[in-house]
Formats: structure tokens, sequence, C-alpha cells
């Protein structure tokens, strides 16, 4: 009988009235934590593929500018007057840059220009589209960038 006088004193119930009690706290525990870990590697893995799709789409768009200021480099650097902007807008027409430089490597850009004239002949305005890819699969991307200029006649 003195075990069970022990018992009482120490404040110990039968074993039988307390089995399982913490299971459902101790699995509601295990399984919260088990989703948290899951949504935060998503979202790790997420802001990576976000970072690398930011990369280049940074690198697309200098290499579309690159393309506009070749454009423009070629269009006016030599010529004066309004004829032989024409004729180096028509030659820019339809070019494509390779580009190897750092940060801009494997990005291609294709140029269009095209010229209007004022119903009087008097002014010439230009139309430079640039259009540029970079990246690959899932990371490809693009931009375009389109400038205008006008040149008077002399």
């Amino acid at each position: 009988m003195r075990p069970n006088s022990n018992r009482q004193i120490l404040g110990c119930t039968p074993a039988n009235k307390q089995s399982g009690f913490l299971i459902p706290l101790a699995l509601f525990i295990v399984v919260g934590a088990a989703t948290l870990a899951v949504a935060m590697s998503q979202m790790a893995a997420g802001s990576r593929s976000s970072a690398v799709y930011s990369a280049f789409n940074a690198q697309a768009l200098y290499a579309a500018d690159a393309g506009v200021q070749k454009a423009m480099h070629e269009l006016y650097y030599a010529n004066t007057d309004q004829a032989a902007v024409s004729a180096a807008c028509a030659s820019v027409d339809g070019s494509t840059l390779n580009l190897s430089g750092q940060g801009v490597s494997g990005c291609e850009v294709s140029v269009s220009c095209d010229v209007t004239l004022s119903s009087d002949g008097d002014v010439s305005l230009y139309a430079i589209v640039s259009q540029s890819a970079c990246g690959s699969g899932e990371y490809a991307t693009g931009r375009r960038i389109r400038a205008e200029s006008y040149m008077r006649a002399n």
C-alpha cells in the first residue's frame, strides 16, 4: 500500500489517464515547422530566379540603348546635310549588332531606321528602333527602344 500513497503525495496520477495528451500538439508543431520550411525554400528559390531575370533585363536595356547610340552616330557624326543623313538611315535599316563587351555579351541587337519627310520636304524625321534579345530559355528577355530626331534642309 505504500506505493499508492507515494503517488498521491507527489501529485502523480495513474498513467492511463494522461496517455497521448501531447501527441496532437507535437504533430501540430511538426507540421507547422515543415510548412514554414517549405515556404521559405520556395521564396528563396524565387528570389534567386528573380535576380537572374532582373540582370538579363538590365543587359537587354543597355544593349538596346547601344543600338540606338550606334545608329545616331552613323546618321549624324560625319553627315551634315539632309540627303547624306537619309542615305545613312537607309544603310542602318535592318542592321544587327553582336555585342561582346562585358555585361552585354551574348545579346543580339537589330536596328531599323525610317525616314518621313514633311509635306513641304523641308524637314526629315528619322525614327530609329533598336530591339535587343538577351539570355536564353526561361531567362530570355528583350527590350525595344525608339528614338526620333529630325533635320531641316539647308
